[in-house]
This record gives C-alpha cells, structure tokens and sequence, in this order.
C-alpha cells in the first residue's frame, strides 16, 4: 500500500506527498488531479472498465503527465523531465489513492 497524504498548502495549491520512490505520483495527483473530485470519479470509471474487461487499455497525457492503465499495473511518466522519471505500480495502489483523494476532495459525499 502506497501512503499518500492530500492537503493545500499555505497559497491553496492542491498538495500530494508520498514517499520519494512514488514521487512521480505525487507529481501526477498535483498536476493532473488537483484535488478535482470529478477527475478521480472519471478515471475510476475508466478503472472499473479496465476490470470487467470492457477495455485493455487506457492511455493519455496531460498537464505535464502521460498515464497508462492495464489490468494489472499502472504507468506514470513525466513529459518534460530530460531524465526518464517514470513509475509502474499497481492498478490496485492507484485505485487506491484515487478513492483517498476523491474523500479528501468531497469528505461529504466520498465513494
């Protein structure tokens, strides 16, 4: 289990913090989610595709970040880093901290 800590900072920037070895999730929530709970609903629809076999394959980029889904893992990828910052976790972890995000993002209505 990934521990990921959701919060605004002191300007009211949507923040995620986790261990270093998952920094590129952390970028990711911060960057591409910032604490929409809309985001977090749509890509765990599309989780919940991936896993009654409807699809195979998710892939986009976004603000700064590519992002694929299989079945079994999830891949994160920084677009505009010159080294290659790229992470691989499971789809079960990322299933995860979106569900922890979307609670922080709407604490009344969590799914």
């Amino acid at each position: 289990m990934i521990n990921i800590k959701f919060y605004y900072d002191k300007d009211n920037y949507f923040k995620a913090d986790t261990q270093p070895q998952y920094l590129p999730l952390s970028q990711y929530f911060e960057s591409e989610i910032q604490g929409v709970a809309a985001i977090c609903e749509d890509l765990l629809a599309m989780i919940k595709e991936i896993e009654k076999g409807d699809r195979t394959l998710i892939e986009g980029l976004g603000n700064g970040h590519g992002l694929r889904l299989t079945s079994d893992k999830v891949t994160i990828w920084s677009e505009f880093t010159e080294t290659k910052s790229t992470l691989e976790i499971s789809l079960a972890d990322f299933k995860q901290a979106l569900k922890d995000c979307l609670k922080f993002c709407d604490p009344v209505n969590p799914k």
